[in-house]
């Protein structure tokens, strides 16, 4: 065999769709938490930092030029104003070391007593609060950095340098405060803010994905009945030549079969007479095929007019009266039009599918019974229903959906057109045909065609 006669399995656009969009929205989500999340970790220290500021600024006020005075290296005078400045800042909560800079990068004061007077040049981030910008980040410990060295074993912590401006914040820099401490509140904050976070993108997720695999789930039920229907169709169109050539083929022997019966009929003696009037019953019965494999293998044109379903129901029974004696079968007809009388159909084609349907209920009710047809106002106020019930043994329920699709039939004889040939007429008026049966109860069939 070669590869291109190998089947191939076809696509499966439940799955791939499933596959691809949750992927998709799984990455997209993961990355906007990812966003949201660092978004708000800065947004947090940012404002931590900012306040923080405020508070250094609030308590330098008008000593700013005396607290960052760099007497250069050698031991100096004792700063008081320097140390009641440092005293502040190490009483803020979860403070783990302080560091005071001046403008020539020289540490004033810090609680790490060896690094008092050191001068570091290679300071990025102190050269970036020289400039006048708060640099703030978040940690962890241990941490590989060497100034991080000795802040302790584990741990998450904050580091910033802030910028300490004269004139209450509004002059230029007088110096840098560098920092490390605890989180503690603002971490539990930045916690809670994380977990909401991406509680919020796993929601926003599955709810996206539910929505849109609906949708897609119902596109593709779409699609599969599109395809059966274009199968059926096909199908259809093929056998449909079939049955008019078979059909027209049929009629000529059969006319002169039912017309040498009646020939033969009109012969005694009377034996002779009633196997002649079986012949004509069952070439009439064979012409009834003959007309539906017809009508189902073309589909007639028809004009929509104002009909009386209840003078079609009428003329049916009429043509039926002969079966329905035969058969014992009490017949009920019940009127319950309180409006519209009339509906929208091709009176010869109704006339058509209902006798369909009729002759169905009568043929299931051999022994008796009671054929009820009521006609009566529709679900819609521009609805007529036309209800057939039959009292007779009902349909399975494993097989009531399959009684409207064509070659279906529990007769010994019949070719499963009739309800197939009902359904097509009534849904091209735009119409609706229901089947509902019980076991042992009987069989109702729904029309509800358009009023007039």
């Amino acid at each position: 065999m070669t590869s291109s006669s190998m089947p191939t399995r076809p696509f499966n656009l439940r799955l791939w769709f499933a596959i691809g969009s949750f992927a998709t929205i799984a990455l997209i989500c993961v990355f906007t938490a990812f966003w949201v999340s660092d978004f708000l970790t800065r947004s947090l220290l940012e404002r931590e930092s900012e306040v923080s500021q405020e508070f250094m600024e609030s308590i330098i006020g008008g000593d700013g030029g005396v607290v960052f005075r760099d007497d250069g290296p050698g031991p100096g005078s004792l700063n008081l104003v320097l140390l009641d400045f440092a005293n502040h800042i190490i009483s803020m909560p979860g403070m783990l070391r302080v560091n005071i800079h001046a403008k020539t990068h020289r540490i004033l004061w810090s609680t790490e007593t060896q690094l008092v007077g050191k001068t570091f040049e290679n300071n990025e981030e102190l050269d970036e609060a020289l400039g006048g910008e708060r640099v703030v980040e978040l940690g962890n410990l241990p941490d590989p950095k060497p100034e991080h060295v000795g802040l302790g074993d584990s741990g998450r912590f904050i580091e910033a340098y802030i910028p300490i401006r004269l004139d209450q914040g509004r002059g230029s820099v007088a110096g840098v405060v560098e920092y490390y401490k605890r989180p503690l509140g603002l971490d539990s904050a930045i916690q809670n803010g994380r977990r909401v976070v991406w509680s919020g993108a796993a929601l926003a997720a599955i709810v996206l994905f539910a929505a849109l695999y609906w949708i897609v789930q119902k596109g593709a039920q779409l699609i599969e009945r599109q395809q059966q229907n274009m199968a059926r169709m096909e199908a259809f169109a093929a056998i449909g030549q079939m049955a008019s050539a078979v059909a027209h083929s049929l009629r000529n022997p059969m006319s002169a079969i039912r017309s040498s019966a009646e020939l033969f009929r009109s012969q005694p003696p009377d034996e002779i007479c009633q196997l002649a009037g079986e012949v004509i019953h069952e070439v009439d019965r064979m012409d009834g095929y003959v007309r539906d494999l017809l009508a189902y293998a073309r589909a007639e044109p028809y004009y929509l007019q104002p009909v009386d379903p209840l003078k079609v129901v009428d003329t049916i029974l009429a043509k039926q009266s002969q079966a329905i004696d035969r058969f014992g079968i009490k017949v009920q007809t019940v009127d319950g039009r309180a409006g519209p009388k009339k509906v929208m159909a091709d009176e010869l084609l109704l006339e058509q599918a209902l006798t369909s349907v009729m002759t169905n209920a009568i043929e299931a009710m051999p022994d008796g019974g009671t054929l009820g047809v009521s006609i009566a106002p529709g679900g819609d106020k521009d609805k007529i229903r036309v209800e057939i019930a039959d009292s007779g043994h009902g349909i399975p329920a494993e097989l009531l959906d399959r009684v409207a699709h064509s070659y279906f039939t529990t007769k010994a004889r019949g070719l499963g057109l009739g309800l197939v040939l009902a359904k097509s007429i009534i849904e091209r008026f735009g119409g609706l045909l229901q089947i509902a049966s019980t076991r042992e109860v009987g069989t109702t069939v729904l029309v509800e065609l358009k009023s007039a």
